[in-house]
């Protein structure tokens, strides 16, 4: 990971676009930007998969985000979004599996913490 700044350009609704500094840990590409609030820096996303009878279950996904410039709360450092979703009706032996992955995942958010942290400190 390069550790030079970076800019991103994103086109807004003005007569030209709006050049702004780029954290080197966001993946987004910043496509539906329009307006300088509506931009959010996103990193990687970590996911908890679970499979089930009926198919895999996407249930937590998470990554650092920073809403700098957002009109009614912005952030004024990266946080740690979660998202949770999902259902499954699981047996007992399915619910131990997913016991089992959640505590791996759950190591994996400290971690994620850990990066935020070490963001928030000014270590881009």
């Amino acid at each position: 990971m390069s550790t030079e700044p970076r800019s991103v350009i994103v086109n807004v609704l003005v007569a030209s676009a709006l050049e702004i500094d780029e954290p080197t840990w966001c993946v987004d590409p910043h496509t539906g930007a329009q307006f300088k609030p509506d931009l959010t820096h996103n990193g990687p996303e970590i996911n908890a998969q679970f499979d089930t009878r009926h198919g895999t279950v996407e249930y937590l996904t998470a990554w650092i985000s920073h809403s700098p410039y957002a009109d009614l709360d912005p952030d004024p450092l990266p946080t740690v979004a979660i998202e949770i979703d999902g259902v499954a009706s699981l047996d007992p032996d399915q619910v131990r599996a997913f016991t089992a992955t959640t505590r791996t995942h759950l190591d994996a958010l400290d971690r994620l913490a850990d990066e935020c942290d070490r963001i928030r400190g000014g270590g881009q």
